[in-house]
């Protein structure tokens, strides 16, 4: 009998690349590169555009003060070269019309030195009257050359003649001040009724609003006599310098139910913003409005009593003249 043949079993061909599981790893870590990449692109793009609104004109239309910077070359953005002249012989005319009482007093000097305005306040006088007395008469004569610096496209310069210091804070410092007294003269009433009280803070002025009658418990309606009190505050600080925010404040007691706030977040800023839409319909604020809710971060008086919570219910109107 013929020996058997012994039939061997040929191993079948070892495939060729990389496992199945690689390609699907692949294809994962390249969309996630693809993703970090458009995150960094987007990112990039938002860093410029916030850039150039910093740096454009933009700033104005967001409310930003008109100072009276003593170092500021005259305006001439147009072509004419004789513009920058035209600008500062006009803006000489208005500031020589405010100080004319001062300068037939002898106190005040008006010039132009290089197309520039200059306005020199005598204080010699100082060692032989009231120094007080004199430095309120300068504050006045700083009032005044901030008061026309509106009204004209050249920068001023004020120094004191005998040591040539220059006078730019006491201008502002007088102007924002003037803003000050005539916010609390036009709201005199209502703060004798106690619905309005207005406060400074440093270089802010406060124009804090009583929660009573202003909205209901847990909504941001704004209930129909508090108009009332919005169109006194409004006319008030119409054509004030600096930006206004409007902030909303709540107490520490959580949101009932609702179907529309979650948080004294969200209602702090409905009702913020439900004051500045009414603002807005009826004022302009050229100076620029902002709008903020800080819900119970910063209370008046203690969450732990009624008389506390209620005060810490409340609208402010803030003027930041540092603007």
């Amino acid at each position: 009998m013929p020996e058997e043949a012994i039939i061997e079993e040929e191993c079948p061909p070892c495939g060729s690349g990389a496992p199945m599981w690689m390609t699907t790893f692949s294809d994962m870590a390249t969309l996630l590169m693809a993703l970090f990449a458009m995150l960094i692109a987007f990112t990039e793009m938002q860093k410029k555009e916030s850039m150039m609104a910093m740096e454009g004109d933009g700033r104005k239309d967001r409310g930003v003060q008109n100072e009276i910077e003593s170092d500021k070359a005259p305006s001439n953005s147009g072509s004419d070269s004789g513009s920058g002249k035209s600008d500062t012989d006009q803006g000489f005319e208005v500031v020589v019309e405010a100080l004319a009482k001062e300068i037939e007093e002898g106190s005040v000097k008006v010039l132009i030195n290089n197309e520039r305005i200059v306005v020199q306040v005598d204080s010699a006088t100082a060692s032989s009257a009231d120094a007080s007395r004199v430095q309120q008469d300068q504050l006045e004569i700083y009032l005044k050359v901030a008061q026309a610096q509106e009204n004209i496209n050249v920068a001023v310069k004020v120094e004191q003649e005998s040591d040539g210091v220059i006078a730019d804070s006491e201008v502002w410092e007088a102007m924002f001040s003037a803003q000050y007294r005539d916010i609390r003269e036009n709201l005199s009433e209502a703060i004798d009724n106690n619905s309005v009280e207005v406060i400074r803070e440093g270089d802010k002025i406060i124009v804090r609003l009583a929660s009573k009658g202003s909205f209901k418990s847990g909504a941001a309606e704004l209930q129909p006599g508090f108009g009332l009190v919005l169109n006194e505050v409004g006319a008030a600080i119409d054509d004030v310098e600096g930006m206004i925010t409007i902030e909303g404040h709540t107490d520490n007691v959580p949101v009932g139910f609702s179907m529309r706030f979650r948080t004294n977040w969200d209602l702090s800023a409905a009702r913020s913003g439900a004051v500045a839409d009414y603002l807005l319909g009826e004022y302009t604020f050229n100076s620029g409005l902002m709008v903020t809710g800080l819900a119970s971060t910063r209370p008046l008086m203690t969450n732990n009593t009624a008389e506390g919570r209620a005060r810490n219910r409340r609208i402010e109107i803030v003027v930041d003249g540092s603007y």
